[in-house]
């Protein structure tokens, strides 16, 4: 999750979840999960992303990033 401060915050600004795994991208079995997790921590539509080694699966993302776009944010 990301939020505005720690250690306690005033605002999320996302939920997310990071997948790993080598033949297996993040699906909507994931991605109902992450629903389930945001519901839980607030009412607020705050935007679900993924991290993911093998893409994505599934709609209904607000954002997706896999390993070439961590390896460009640590490169600038």
């Amino acid at each position: 999750m990301g939020a505005d401060r720690a250690p306690i915050a005033k605002e999320l600004l996302f939920v997310g979840s990071v997948k790993w795994l080598e033949n297996s991208p993040f699906d909507r079995h994931d991605l109902a999960a992450l629903h389930r997790h945001r519901a839980a921590l607030t009412p607020a539509p705050v935007p679900v992303i993924a991290v993911s080694r093998s893409g994505t699966d599934c709609a209904g993302l607000d954002a997706a990033y896999g390993p070439a776009d961590l390896l460009a944010a640590w490169s600038s």
